[in-house]
């Protein structure tokens, strides 16, 4: 058991204990107060009565009389202090009194049959107050076997509650925490909400979160490993051809050697181009904060993009066509943004079939952002690989050849810059032929 077990458990063991003696507390005073009160009320109304009888007794019997009945142990009146004076102040009994003291009190006069007036007195002894721990102690010293046979009981079931609850806290956090550990240590594949079981609360909110977390980490582990594998890949291949080059270079003069330095040339641009993107890819990746010091015409950008899209269009027997009614001006990281476009039209200009156009469209998508469509008619993608679509080094093809669709970076740098700006990507296909890549971004980024 761990320190917060403990804890958890003696906090409520502790309440529990409190709870339960000022609850005790309480009832046993307010049981002894309510006896008290009984009893003074039974006793009031039976001194009242037996001064009502003797008072009868004296108007009636005369002297001799009321004092037989004082004198009789039976009659209960000597133990409440009940005193008959005469008109010459002279208790009948000769017994001396003190009108001071506390619970005195006098009854109507009483006249006898013979003409004689007489007094009646009572003084009531004020009883010892008893404390409260006293009072609450009292049933104890009557019984106290069963009183602790209770206690026991009490204890028993308030610590088999708290043990439980304790437990019940405790144990999923310390499910988590072995979790966390093993996952530190690198079992990627490691889940909490199985383990936790069929709980409702906050607790298996927070495995659940975890699992949410491992299950994206691991994702972003793996993807990283592909991500090194396919850039060692990418760069083996020009890497080696440029060695090949080199070493007919070595054997050949003249015109010769030119073909080959070009040759090198060409892989060394790809290289660099490579290399460029995946460090583009991996900033974004890591949080780069860019800055968004830009404001850009979303409209004129597309138009810019546009235009030079075309110039290479056209050699392909292709054209890229803009269409839009409204245009915003976008606080942004220009050249972000604008790779991120550039990259999507391209790569839709690519797989768009010879003698077609790509259609680029700009509206509102909802009352808080705007939609920039970009759908080319080419083959489309299968579906089950459209949500892989913006993933590093993912290509239709499985070749893996530049001719095949470049080096699989350009929507996955588009998707983060997107993000990076608040927006986001999706792609679909279309009806009958061709796929569209939607970019959203929302206005509160933006100034109409």
């Amino acid at each position: 058991m761990g320190h917060l077990f403990w804890k958890i458990f003696l906090w409520f063991w502790f309440t529990l204990i409190l709870i339960g003696a000022g609850v005790s507390w309480g009832t046993a005073i307010y049981v002894q107060n309510s006896e008290a009160l009984q009893q003074r009320d039974y006793r009031s109304h039976f001194i009242s009565s037996r001064i009502e009888l003797l008072s009868q007794v004296l108007r009636y019997g005369g002297n001799e009389a009321a004092k037989e009945i004082l004198k009789n142990k039976k009659a209960g009146l000597r133990r409440f202090n009940v005193y008959i004076v005469n008109d010459k102040n002279q208790e009948i009994l000769g017994r001396s009194f003190n009108k001071n003291t506390a619970g005195f009190k006098q009854y109507p006069p009483v006249k006898t049959i013979e003409g004689e007036t007489y007094k009646v007195f009572s003084i009531q002894r004020p009883r010892a107050n008893r404390s409260t721990l006293s009072r609450m102690l009292r049933p104890f010293k009557r019984s106290p076997a069963i009183y602790l046979l209770w206690l026991g009981i009490a204890l028993a079931l308030s610590s088999l509650v708290c043990f439980w609850l304790a437990r019940y806290m405790s144990k999923p956090i310390k499910t988590l925490q072995s979790a966390t550990k093993n996952f530190s240590q690198g079992n990627l594949d490691i889940r909490v909400a199985g383990l936790i079981g069929n709980r409702r609360d906050e607790i298996a909110d927070l495995g659940q979160d975890f699992d949410n977390m491992a299950a994206r980490l691991q994702s972003l582990i793996n993807n990283q490993k592909q991500l090194l594998s396919d850039i060692s890949h990418e760069l083996r291949s020009p890497l080696a051809r440029m060695q090949v080059a080199i070493g007919l270079a070595k054997n050949k003069t003249g015109d010769e050697v030119a073909s080959e330095m070009l040759r090198i040339e060409q892989e060394t641009n790809r290289l660099d181009d490579l290399i460029g993107q995946s460090l583009t890819l991996s900033r974004l990746n890591a949080g780069a904060i860019y800055p968004k010091d830009d404001f850009i015409d979303i409209g004129k950008l597309l138009e810019d993009i546009v235009t030079d899209c075309n110039f290479e269009a056209n050699d392909q027997d292709k054209k890229v066509t803009l269409t839009y009614e409204q245009t915003w001006t976008v606080n942004a990281n220009v050249e972000l943004l604008r790779r991120a476009l550039e990259n999507i039209i391209r790569n839709a200009v690519h797989y768009t079939a010879s003698a077609t156009t790509v259609e680029v469209t700009l509206n509102k998508d909802r009352s808080d952002a705007f939609k920039i469509s970009i759908c080319d008619q080419g083959k489309g993608v299968p579906s089950e690989k459209i949500e892989h679509l913006f993933e590093p080094f993912v290509r239709l093809s499985e070749a893996r050849d530049r001719d095949s669709g470049g080096y699989g970076l350009g929507l996955a740098i588009a998707k983060r810059a997107i993000e990076f700006h608040q927006g986001n990507i999706t792609a679909r296909n279309r009806t009958k032929v061709g796929l569209c890549v939607d970019v959203v971004i929302p206005l509160d980024r933006t100034i109409t």
